[in-house]
């Protein structure tokens, strides 16, 4: 739920502009600012961090860390002549016609359109829950558009990180238990476990909220709690299918703000929104119209998230000191 005060829960200070050198252990991302015990606007607490590592780094075991990265001369995406036909009764509905389509590593693409167009579909192509017609998807330089429905979970759980609109948070787990999850079906261990996971809400700025359930966190809280468990098994890819859908305009640019820091670390992203506004923060816009792709150009001069996020929250504080002063 979101904070009815007029500012995110844990979002009411500017994110502090100190950086940290690369390859630092994700332990130490949780060097927070101190909450201090102030009215107002003047509470404070630190929610999007300077990262240390790429999010793969900051998951990977420690033997794995100088062997997790991905030529980037390899496409994490790379869609080829891939169509999808749906048969209803007597119906046969061309949901995509003849997609070609490559990503690479690092990008941060927008997938764009009308109800109707493809892109939920294309989504469901990418991110291994349904197989197409025709055509060939490879992941990160491997085949999986012919793999067993086994394998497909394997993809699904290792290689891909799934954000979704309506967060599909456990709500009887703590936000750490929720972010565990993923790594007890791909069999990591306990201790590993508890190191990633401590490590991945760390990076998103929840440090001091692990112990936390849903119904206890602000929307944009859970949405970060999503992340997390998106990244916790080091995913070559992450999906976020309309991942402010269910937000505020505030709340929806500290999301993109986190979203944002992690794509400058090195995540490639691939996330469906029908939102303009949203859109213009991605690196790259795909549209889709009628099973087709009608455009796909890259976007010159994003717009940063953290910085509108931060007028935003300037803006607020000094309204509520105005409004305090007027009370006095």
């Amino acid at each position: 739920m979101n904070d009815d005060s007029g500012l995110p829960e844990d979002s009411d200070q500017v994110p502090s502009s100190q950086t940290s050198s690369s390859g630092t252990d994700p332990d130490s991302l949780d060097q927070q600012p101190t909450v201090t015990d102030q009215t107002g606007a003047n509470q404070s607490s630190h929610v999007i961090q300077d990262l240390a590592t790429i999010p793969q780094r900051a998951v990977a075991r420690p033997e794995e860390a100088n062997t997790i990265l991905i030529s980037t001369s390899t496409p994490i995406v790379d869609v080829r002549n891939l169509a999808k036909t749906y048969i209803i009764g007597r119906t046969r509905i061309r949901a995509l016609q003849d997609i070609s389509l490559k990503v690479y590593q690092g990008e941060f693409v927008a997938v764009m359109g009308p109800s109707g167009s493809g892109k939920s579909t294309f989504m469901n192509l990418v991110g291994c829950l349904d197989r197409p017609t025709q055509g060939e998807y490879w992941l990160a330089g491997k085949l999986v558009s012919s793999l067993s429905n086994d394998e497909l979970a394997d993809i699904r759980n290792r290689q891909i990180g799934f954000v979704f609109q309506g967060f599909h948070l456990l709500s009887r787990s703590s936000a750490l238990g929720n972010v565990l999850l993923p790594m007890v079906y791909a069999g990591v261990s306990r201790e590993e476990r508890e190191r990633r996971g401590r490590g991945v809400l760390r990076l998103v700025g929840l440090g001091d909220r692990m112990d936390h359930k849903p119904s206890e966190l602000s929307g944009g809280q859970q949405q970060r709690v999503a992340i997390a468990r998106a990244l916790v098994n080091g995913p070559a890819l992450l999906l976020a299918d309309e991942p402010t859908g269910n937000l505020d305009s505030r709340t929806s640019l500290e999301i993109m703000a986190v979203l944002q820091a992690l794509n400058e670390q090195g995540l490639t992203i691939l996330m469906v929104t029908h939102e303009p506004d949203i859109a213009r923060f991605a690196r790259r816009q795909v549209a889709f119209r009628d099973g087709l792709i009608v455009r796909d150009e890259p976007v010159l001069t994003p717009g940063s998230a953290k910085e509108e996020w931060t007028k935003l929250l300037k803006k607020a504080a000094a309204e509520h000191k105005v409004q305090v002063t007027e009370e006095r």
